[in-house]
């Protein structure tokens, strides 16, 4: 086994910022191959750099909302150049939204009080990953299934696909579009489980490689949400649900994201148990503009906690 070394990365938020929230309250943080350490507060991820390096990230922040620090420790098995490290600086930025302005939404917050005054105090991010095609993948991979299963599917594609970090070859990053579109559909198929969702991700891999598909141009796109959610719509394997989670995770809130959960949440706390119909339903968090989304999975969030 090859020696591994630890490189340190500190990245200080603008404040507020609170570190735990962004990384739990969004199921991502569970999600191969990111591991939540609930007793030390950390989030693991065995990560792909551009060059093809593979590294093991231990990720914890500071208790202080008003002081917030983010703590990258870095396991590595290979030399990990200034150019490297600014890599893993900016992709754990990208995954906790570090320059996403929420002041609107805080001032929402406050104009409501109650519940809503106490995500002022740094929630209201909601973790994602460092690329746009791991977002899209684990989207699709989330339709029509009970969340164990998207967990199943996951790890296996992982497994099969994801390149090993060198200090644990059981620890795989997730596949770069480059190791999937490389086997045929058939193939594909075969070596991971994913039902009628596989086609889907191997035509999404083939066009990312082959450039027919911009997903990382289009992750950083200006278009109007209006416009972004029709390209989104266009990829194979995502519908109305699918293209409002993608527009959440590029933090675009227009939209909501009707699906079982939403059902159940809005019908029990605000039609004593009945089902309105959805455009009755969508209008309980209508007044929050666009930040519907936030509003709508911060409800259930503080209706849980």
């Amino acid at each position: 086994m090859p020696e591994i070394q630890t490189t340190r990365i500190t990245i200080y938020p603008a404040a507020p910022f609170n570190f735990e929230s962004t990384a739990y309250s969004h199921g991502w943080s569970v999600l191969a191959p990111n591991a939540w350490d609930k007793e030390r507060q950390a989030l693991r991820r065995v990560h792909r750099l551009e060059q093809g390096h593979v590294v093991l990230l231990d990720i914890q922040g500071s208790a202080s909302s008003e002081a917030p620090e983010i703590h990258v420790a870095v396991h590595h098995a290979e030399a990990l150049s200034p150019i490297l490290q600014s890599q893993i600086r900016n992709d754990v930025v990208q995954m906790f939204r570090v320059e996403e302005d929420l002041s609107e939404f805080y001032a929402l917050c406050n104009q409501r009080g109650g519940q809503w005054e106490r995500l002022t105090a740094g929630l209201g991010r909601l973790l994602r990953s460092s690329s746009f095609f791991e977002d899209v993948v684990k989207t699709i991979l989330t339709t029509n299934i009970q969340w164990g299963g998207t967990k199943r599917m996951v790890e296996a594609l992982i497994t099969a696909f994801g390149e090993p970090y060198l200090g644990d070859e059981n620890l795989r990053a997730f596949p770069a579009p480059e190791a999937i579109a490389a086997v045929s559909a058939e193939s594909f198929a075969e070596a991971v489980r994913l039902g009628y969702r596989g086609p889907y991700i191997h035509h999404l891999a083939r066009q990312v490689v082959s450039g027919d598909l911009q997903l990382e141009a289009l992750s950083a796109s200006d278009l109007p949400t209006s416009e972004l959610k029709k390209e989104l719509l266009a990829i194979k394997g995502v519908g109305p649900y699918a293209a409002a989670t993608l527009l959440m995770l590029l933090g675009r809130y227009d939209e909501l994201a009707v699906d079982t959960e939403f059902r159940k949440f809005v019908s029990e706390k605000y039609f004593q148990g009945e089902w309105p119909g959805q455009q009755k339903a969508m209008s309980v968090y209508e007044d929050w503009e666009r930040w519907k989304y936030l509003a709508f999975w911060f409800d259930i969030y503080e209706s849980d906690g």
